[in-house]
């Protein structure tokens, strides 16, 4: 797999250009996975976490700073706002190196949202990039959750791994759950409802995972994926 800066870097060339490309009609298209916010205003945070990160910020997933780098940004052009994140591109790839897995949410959250804007005005791309499978790492701390629950082991099975979720789950598990690795990836990112999560095809009873398996709150209509 490649590391954490070479995700970055692999997944902004792919999400400027379509950046670049992108109509007013579609920069103004909401998108689901974020309330609130446009193509443009996803894009707009994306370069503001850059910049901060540059900064000296860490707090990447603060409320009050994804506001503000929304705000700061929304009024300035696309190819302004590019420019922006050209210019931090490269010391942000400088910092994931140094800090190894340290940093991997970053990587993450750029892929996400570029899938957030594809999503959102039908441009798919990137579905089957380094970062997709960076993003399967969330499931990590879906295991650590499962563990502290108490619930029994889980399997996730994914085109090529599976990740084994909960207490001694290498011994084995009643509850498994095979997904195409994108499916899996943006479910771990909360981008699945929970209707959609149970009709997944579970082997056992996989209801009481279902709030233990994502990152952030599902949005409450499907983000027709």
């Amino acid at each position: 797999m490649a590391d954490v800066a070479d995700v970055y870097e692999d997944t902004y060339r792919r999400f400027a250009d379509l950046a670049a490309d992108l109509s007013d009609a579609e920069l103004a298209t909401p998108v689901g996975a974020c309330p609130g916010w446009s193509a443009k205003d996803t894009i707009g945070h994306v370069v503001g976490i850059a910049v901060d990160l540059v900064a000296g910020e860490r707090r990447i997933a603060d409320p009050d700073r994804t506001a503000r780098q929304v705000e700061e940004r929304r009024d300035h052009s696309v190819p302004e706002v590019l420019d922006e994140w050209a210019a931090a591109v490269g010391p942000v790839a400088g910092l994931l190196r140094a800090a190894g897995s340290g940093l991997t949410a970053v990587a993450i959250d750029i892929w996400t949202h570029e899938q957030d804007v594809r999503n959102a005005i039908g441009r798919p791309g990137g579905r089957a990039a380094p970062g997709r499978d960076l993003t399967l790492k969330a499931a990590i701390s879906a295991d650590q959750r499962i563990t502290a629950a108490g619930l029994p082991p889980m399997h996730l099975i994914t085109d090529e791994k599976t990740w084994f979720l909960g207490r001694d789950a290498r011994e084995g598990a009643e509850i498994i759950l095979k997904l195409d690795a994108y499916e899996a990836a943006r479910m771990l990112m909360g981008r699945r409802t929970y209707q959609e999560i149970a009709a997944y095809p579970w082997v056992g009873d996989g209801e009481p995972y279902f709030r233990l398996l994502h990152q952030f709150t599902v949005p409450k209509q499907a983000l027709g994926e």
